[in-house]
């Protein structure tokens, strides 16, 4: 989703070798910490899982019922990709709800949606996709979006012995497929437009972009961040990021061009950044891996997978520190399937007796 859109742009661009040869070195220290740390075992803490549910549905409440009174009824405008944009203008939530909108649609509908899929509760996991859709409609962030189609399948097809091969053919295939048709046929050039250029080229662009930029810029450090806050240290700029990149290189502050984790290495720490954000990513996976063996690997990819699709387009230093991958951890450390379905389990033994 991100190595190999980087080497295509790379590959037909005229950018700079010393960052490329950066980010695919930082990949591959993550690939081989995630293989050195296969067999480590990271504690289980138990804590009431229904207390987990509990905070969850009053957190999606909180949200929820703050979107539609600051922002009104919802429009259908967002349903049209080429008016996003000003869509995206318009929604506004307050500071604290914002950090809540953030985790509900990167990881607690996500949750709910599996959760409702690995109990038979179809008409529940149906209802939280609708939310899902409706919190797109507000905020028109495409990430919204793609969460029905990606959670719902993963859920479904994850326990698949052929998985793994299924789903790397499947987008490999279908990427291509449906870049030829979109030559053709309207229907495939809006899927093209929507997922193979908006999410793999436009963001491996954005990263080389990042770079040309911050390149002759100040670095962020953790400016930006709650961290950041709490040392007091100033951000350097008086716009956001994806803000300052629209206008410079795309005189179009509306589209807030935000990219992923690998590029937020670089504009906060340089290269050293890189290889940083390459170490959390793979910790980040070591903790997912054991929450799997707790849960069982299709509840647990069901899960995370949204969150680390995201990271695709968002930065993971800062989401890690208050924010959606905070609550993935959380959840990683904390909650226990068994102990959540204790109840329907022992229904279901004793309507067998």
């Amino acid at each position: 989703m991100a190595i190999i859109p980087i080497t295509v742009i790379f590959a037909f661009s005229n950018e700079n070798v010393l960052y490329y040869t950066a980010i695919c070195s930082g990949f591959a220290v993550a690939e081989i910490i995630v293989w050195l740390g296969r067999d480590i075992v990271i504690p289980k803490i138990n804590l009431a899982s229904k207390a987990i549910i509990i905070a969850f549905y009053f957190i999606t409440i909180i949200v929820y019922i703050t979107i539609v009174l600051q922002n009104g009824m919802f429009s259908l405008k967002a349903l049209d990709i080429y008016e996003v944009y000003s869509v995206r203008s318009e929604f506004h939530l307050n500071k604290y709800v914002g950090y809540l909108f953030n985790w509900q649609y990167t990881i607690i509908t996500p949750f709910f949606i599996v959760r409702a899929i690995d109990r038979k509760k179809y008409l529940t996991a149906i209802a939280f996709c609708g939310m899902q859709f409706l919190a797109y409609l507000y905020a028109a962030q495409k990430n919204i979006l793609f969460v029905i189609p990606l959670v719902v399948g993963i859920a479904i097809v994850s326990n698949l012995r052929s998985f793994n091969t299924l789903a790397f053919c499947g987008l490999s295939l279908g990427t291509a497929l449906v870049t030829a048709l979109g030559f053709k046929l309207n229907f495939f050039y809006q899927l093209y437009d929507l997922f193979v250029r908006r999410v793999l080229i436009l963001s491996a662009n954005l990263k080389f972009i990042y770079y040309d930029y911050f390149s002759t810029h100040t670095l962020i450090g953790l400016a930006g961040t709650l961290w950041g806050k709490f040392l007091g240290i100033d951000f350097p700029y008086e716009e956001r990021i994806g803000i300052i990149i629209s206008t410079e290189y795309f005189n179009k502050p509306e589209m807030n061009s935000n990219t992923g984790f690998w590029a937020e290495g670089y504009y906060r720490f340089g290269l050293f950044g890189i290889l940083l954000v390459g170490i959390i990513f793979a910790l980040l996976i070591l903790v997912i891996d054991e929450f799997a063996k707790w849960n069982g690997y299709s509840f647990a990819l069901g899960i995370s997978f949204f969150a680390i699709f995201t990271l695709n387009d968002g930065g993971i230093i800062d989401s890690i520190i208050f924010g959606p991958l905070t609550v993935l951890i959380f959840l990683c450390l904390f909650y226990n399937k068994g102990d959540d379905f204790k109840k329907l389990r022992m229904k279901t033994e004793y309507s067998k007796i």
